[in-house]
């Protein structure tokens, strides 16, 4: 009985282990973090890029975009919280990311209703998943013919300028299934696409450019 204890002991302290090891590998610590708006710059220290995007509301909480050389789409989603991040995917050993002095540059975000953005998308997914949807100017998202399914609903009210909070919901659209909450942000930079629509949950995020 006491063996079987002892078993039973070391099984539950592996799996403890584990899940510490797993959010560590979740867990990034920001040496600098981005400032208070919109802003793309060099980053250090993160192996799925050299590029980043970030945007962060007053309160130092918002998302950071980690991008290869190619840009779009991202390769790695951080939710900011002041100087720490959650990055999903996990990364293969605890991170620590730097933004490189001298080098962010605003992105070009326009001031979003809405209103103005209502009406129908074609939309394409980090993995090239083609998606179909209209938006109402209620903000109620709604899919159409394509067998990948995107509905949800994007706030009006947002403390990032140009970034609107989305929860959105795939199905039909394979290893991308599943719910997700982020920003559907609109700017220059992603023209002719309307918008960019980011999301994340505890393991998978999205990355969709949306045309009308």
């Amino acid at each position: 009985m006491r063996s079987a204890s002892l078993a039973a002991f070391a099984a539950l302290a592996a799996c403890s282990g584990g899940n510490d090891e797993a959010a560590n590998r979740e867990s990034v610590l920001l040496s600098s973090a981005p400032a208070a708006g919109s802003s793309a710059f060099l980053v250090s220290g993160d192996p799925a890029g050299s590029f980043g995007e970030a945007f962060i509301g007053s309160d130092g909480n918002g998302i950071m975009l980690i991008e290869n050389d190619d840009l779009r789409p991202a390769a790695a989603y951080y939710e900011v919280t002041g100087n720490a991040a959650r990055r999903v995917p996990a990364a293969d050993a605890a991170l620590q990311t730097s933004l490189v002095a001298g080098s962010a540059t605003p992105v070009n975000v326009k001031p979003i209703t809405l209103a103005e953005l209502a009406g129908s998308y074609a939309a394409i997914n980090r993995d090239n998943a083609v998606t179909n949807f209209t938006l109402s100017a209620e903000g109620v998202i709604s899919a159409g013919a394509s067998s990948c399914r995107v509905n949800g609903n994007i706030r009006s009210a947002s403390t990032i300028a140009g970034a609107l909070p989305l929860i959105i919901t795939l199905s039909g659209c394979g290893a991308d299934d599943g719910d997700y909450r982020g920003y559907a942000v609109k700017a220059g930079e992603y023209a002719p696409a309307a918008l960019r629509m980011v999301g994340v949950n505890r393991a998978s995020f999205i990355d969709m450019l949306a045309f009308r």
